[in-house]
């Protein structure tokens, strides 16, 4: 009986150690679908700061992406993206728990730009590289260290016989917040999310 009172005692004084603590919430789960990754509507528009070597410290330029309106190509309903400094179109649809590029006007293969689910260890393949999603970390932007992007999906790229490693940064909310291109080991481009405009001609 003494026995079973003491369980008692433990099992209530865990209860309320693990049910009514007062700690910090845990974080929300990390969101899993690709889409999440990628926010898209008309009117929507990133800007995106270019560094160089040495180290990727020097800025070089900045460019803009804006989505222009939905579109619907080969049967598929999606949003065309615009850089105008290249007079550049990319049509960005979802089909299969994939985020598929297609690039306007040319005739080349397909970007696998993100698959899901959105979880460590996840990869796939296109005709231009093998991606692997590493690990989920904190981003901290060399253009300003003050700004840094919690729970962010990195993901490496790589090609077979190159020296290339490329990593990414995706962010749900956001997109692309950083990229970064290596070769053995030393940063020669990256680009980082310089600003993020979410306001919507869309009412």
């Amino acid at each position: 009986m003494k026995q079973i009172i003491i369980f008692l005692i433990l099992s209530t004084t865990l209860f309320f150690v693990f049910v009514c603590s007062e700690d910090k919430p845990v974080n929300p789960p990390i969101p899993k679908n690709p889409g999440y990754y990628y926010p898209m509507q008309e009117g929507y528009s990133w800007r995106y700061v270019e560094l160089i070597k040495p180290g990727c410290h020097e800025i070089h330029d900045s460019f803009d992406l804006k989505i222009v309106g939905t579109s619907r190509r080969h049967g598929d309903w999606g949003f065309d993206r615009f850089r105008p400094d290249i007079n550049d179109t990319n049509f960005i649809y979802e089909k299969a728990d994939t985020l598929f590029l297609e690039k306007v006007g040319q005739s080349v293969p397909l970007f696998k730009i993100l698959v899901g689910p959105i979880s460590k260890g996840t990869s796939w393949s296109d005709e231009y590289f093998n991606y692997e999603i590493e690990r989920f970390e904190n981003v901290t932007l060399t253009i300003d260290s003050s700004v840094t992007y919690k729970r962010c999906a990195r993901i490496v790229k790589t090609k077979d016989g190159s020296l290339i490693t490329i990593y990414e940064w995706w962010v749900p909310g956001y997109g692309e917040v950083k990229e970064r291109e290596d070769s053995l080991g030393t940063c020669v481009r990256a680009k980082e999310l310089d600003e993020f405009n979410a306001s919507s001609i869309i009412p």
